[in-house]
C-alpha cells in the first residue's frame, strides 16, 4: 500500500485513524431517487434523512466529500483511516425487513467509497441491532469482503441488551473471522435523570452508555466466552479503563460470581481503546493501563466534538516510549486489520 501523506508514522509505519465517520454520497443518490420499499427512509429537501417519525441532523459535507476527507487525512498526518457509517443511518424506526435491505444499500455504498481510494480507506459495515443473528450474517459478510475490516455496533437501539446470550452468535462471528467490531454511542439518555444542560450529552451519556454497555458484558461472562473477541471502545473507553478497580470489587459482592472467572480488570485490558480522550495525560494514563498494542488513534472526523489534531496529540502524550508512540499511532491498527 503507497500513501501519499506528509507525516509518516515513527519507524516507518503508517498512521491509522480508525474512528471515523461517513454517509456515502452513493446512498443519498439513492434515496433522493425514491423508488424504495414503503416505509423506507427519505432525504428531504434540508440534506436530511426521515426514518419514520425521525429525522437526521442535516448532513455535514465532510461526511460526504472524499476529496475533501483525504486533504485532511494529508494535512493531520493520517495515512489510512477506517470509515464507519454516521450513526445517525441507524434504521431503528424501520421494520426488520425494510431495516436491512437498507443495510444492505449502505454496505454498498460504504464500499463505493473505498473504492475512490482503497489506498487511504477501509470501511466498518453497521451491523442490525434489531436482530443479533442478522448483525452476525452482516459481520462475517464484511469480512470477507473487499475493502472492509469488521463491524460498528451501537451501544443502545432495539434489539437485546448486548449482555443478552442472544449476542452470542455476532461475538462468535468476531472471533471466527477476527474482524474488528467499533462500539460506538447512540441515543444515550442521562444515567442521572439530567436534561437540557448543552452538550451534557456528548460530556457524560455517551461515555456512560458505552461504560454500562461493556460492564454488563463483563458481568454476563461475554468475554469468559469469547476471549479472543476484537472490540473496540470509541472515545477512550468512555470510564471503563477508571472503574477497573471498583469493577473487581463489586464483581466479587455477586452471588453468581466464582473465582474462576476473569477478573472485569483482565477483560478491560483484552479491549481496545481508541485515543480519543482529550487529553494528552490522559492517553499516556490509558496506555499505561491497556498498553499500547491495545489502544488506537480515533479522531471522530469529521464532527467539532472529535480531534482533529488526534495525531499531534498522540505524538505530545507524555511518557510514552518510541515503541509506544508507534503503536498507538498505526502499528497495533496495522496489525488488526492486517495492513
Amino acid at each position: 500500500m503507497t500513501t501519499s501523506s506528509p507525516h509518516p508514522a515513527p519507524a516507518g509505519g503508517r498512521v491509522v485513524d480508525v474512528h471515523a465517520h461517513a454517509v456515502p454520497a452513493a446512498l443519498l443518490a439513492d434515496l433522493e431517487r425514491g423508488g424504495g420499499a414503503p416505509g423506507s427512509p427519505v432525504l428531504t429537501g434540508e440534506r436530511r434523512i426521515r426514518f419514520g417519525a425521525r429525522v437526521t441532523a442535516p448532513i455535514a459535507d465532510g461526511l460526504t466529500d472524499v476529496r475533501s476527507r483525504i486533504a485532511e487525512m494529508d494535512r493531520t498526518g493520517v495515512d489510512v483511516q477506517v470509515v464507519s457509517p454516521w450513526l445517525e443511518l441507524s434504521p431503528d424506526e424501520l421494520d426488520p425487513g425494510t431495516a436491512t435491505g437498507f443495510l444492505h444499500a449502505l454496505d454498498d455504498a460504504m464500499a463505493a467509497v473505498v473504492a475512490l481510494r482503497p489506498d487511504r480507506l477501509i470501511a466498518l459495515s453497521l451491523l442490525d441491532r434489531h436482530d443479533p443473528v442478522s448483525a452476525a450474517d452482516r459481520l462475517r459478510r464484511a469480512a470477507a469482503r473487499p475493502g472492509f475490516a469488521g463491524g460498528e455496533l451501537a451501544a443502545g437501539g432495539p434489539g437485546p441488551h448486548l449482555d443478552d446470550e442472544r449476542w452470542d452468535p455476532l461475538w462468535k462471528a468476531a472471533s471466527d473471522t477476527g474482524a474488528l467490531v467499533l462500539l460506538h454511542p447512540w441515543r444515550a439518555t442521562s444515567p442521572a435523570g439530567l436534561h437540557g444542560v448543552d452538550r451534557l450529552g456528548d460530556i457524560v451519556d455517551n461515555p456512560a452508555q458505552s461504560t454500562a454497555a461493556v460492564a454488563a458484558m463483563i458481568l454476563a461472562g461475554v468475554f469468559d466466552r469469547f476471549p479472543g473477541l476484537r472490540l473496540c471502545v470509541v472515545h477512550g473507553g468512555g470510564f471503563l479503563p477508571y472503574q477497573a478497580g471498583r469493577l473487581d470489587a463489586i464483581a466479587r459482592l455477586r452471588a453468581d460470581w466464582s473465582d474462576d472467572r476473569v477478573p472485569p480488570s483482565t477483560a478491560l485490558r483484552r479491549l481496545y481503546y481508541d485515543s480519543l480522550t482529550h487529553s494528552a495525560t490522559s492517553l499516556s494514563w490509558l496506555v499505561g493501563f491497556a498498553g499500547s498494542d491495545h489502544v488506537l488513534l480515533g479522531s471522530d472526523y469529521p464532527f467539532p466534538t472529535g480531534d482533529p489534531e488526534a495525531v499531534a496529540g498522540a505524538a505530545a502524550a507524555p511518557g510514552l516510549t518510541r515503541v509506544e508512540r508507534a503503536d498507538v499511532l498505526g502499528r497495533t491498527a496495522a496489525g488488526l486489520l492486517g495492513l
